[in-house]
């Protein structure tokens, strides 16, 4: 299983969260942690979320650090291709 791609934002209600986009297989999810030691809960991203992922995962595309399955998989916003 490859290293979830991860950052911050900010939510007026909650406040600081980290999300995180995990890829089991062909299978995209997104998690979300309100604070350190609270548990991660599965969430449906918005579209600010998926133009993130995108950015992100095309930059460690880059590096050699996302494989081009995986890309795609991002790119088609989680429907299989």
């Amino acid at each position: 299983m490859p290293r979830p791609i991860g950052w911050s934002k900010r939510d007026p209600e909650l406040g600081k969260l980290k999300i995180e986009a995990r890829i089991h297989g062909n299978k995209l999810t997104f998690h979300q942690q309100a604070g350190r030691f609270e548990s991660w809960e599965e969430f449906t991203p918005d579209n600010e979320d998926w133009d993130k992922l995108n950015e992100l995962a095309a930059n460690k595309f880059q590096r050699g650090k996302v494989q081009a399955t995986h890309l795609k998989i991002i790119q088609a916003r989680g429907r299989k291709t």
